[in-house]
């Protein structure tokens, strides 16, 4: 398996073990993350176990970030993107949770798309608090944010980190489906995950801060929180010839939140 596997978010909770599993298939590895030393760390681990892996540190939301990934991917052939870099609401304030969860991700697409090999998949990460947009005014300026018709009515409506990320996660939805076509007709596919509650430290640092998401928690039909490692085998499997016609969609991996609530 000679075409390279990208993750970004490579340190965090989500993207380490998204790491790991495609390192257990062979593949050669693009880590990225904002922490270089983290970054360096997982790196070494992995190549520790055999595995070639070459890191990029920085910040994906530097306008000059795609042309430094495209720099270092080289010639190789690229199998996939795994996208799990972001910000959460106790990260950053909404203009920069806009910039780097959503316009910072259409840039990496944008730039990724003529790369991969036919049969590629890129893998973007949404979040279940995309589903809660309480207010269809607010969904009509996401639709509008995809479709290009500018940022005003998004920024208009993110008046605070919590309703940033949630605007921005359903922006990455919808820059799923809008991107389906232009990858279908070179063979590839785009498809997002819509983790709920994991278990990772940018999730513990959320949860310290809002009561809201503690008792959102509790409402979890599997009566737990899922592992960082749930993410990443879904995220192989929507890489693998096993989802070979799943495309321009999201995939709710929440333990049955979502459907509680009826969403």
């Amino acid at each position: 398996m000679s075409a390279t596997v990208i993750v970004t978010g490579a340190a965090g909770g989500m993207g380490r073990p998204v790491a790991a599993r495609f390192a257990a298939q062979g593949r050669p590895l693009l880590l990225c993350d904002v922490n270089a030393e983290r970054l360096e760390t997982v790196a070494a681990e992995l190549r520790e176990g055999g595995s070639q892996v070459s890191t990029l540190a920085g910040d994906i939301a530097a306008p000059e970030f795609p042309q430094q990934l495209l720099d270092k991917l080289g010639d190789a052939a690229l199998f996939a993107l795994i996208h799990t870099a972001g910000l959460s609401p106790t990260m950053a304030e909404a203009p920069r949770i806009l910039d780097v969860n959503y316009f910072a991700t259409e840039r990496l697409v944008a730039a990724l798309l003529p790369r991969f090999e036919e049969g590629g998949c890129a893998v973007l990460i949404s979040s279940l608090s995309a589903y809660l947009i309480p207010d269809p005014a607010m969904s009509a300026a996401v639709q509008d944010l995809v479709a290009g018709k500018g940022r005003e009515g998004v920024e208009r409506f993110a008046t605070n980190p919590g309703m940033g990320y949630t605007l921005s996660k359903r922006g990455v939805i919808g820059l799923v489906g809008r991107e389906a076509a232009a990858f279908g007709a070179r063979g590839l596919r785009i498809v997002s995950i819509a983790p709920g509650f994991i278990d990772t430290e940018m999730s513990r640092a959320e949860a310290k801060a809002s009561e809201q998401m503690v008792q959102m928690m509790g409402m979890t039909p599997l009566g737990r929180q899922g592992l960082g490692d749930e993410i990443a085998s879904v995220a192989e499997f929507l890489c693998s010839p096993g989802a070979s016609y799943v495309s321009g969609c999201d995939i709710k991996v929440d333990g049955g939140v979502l459907g509680r609530l009826g969403l």
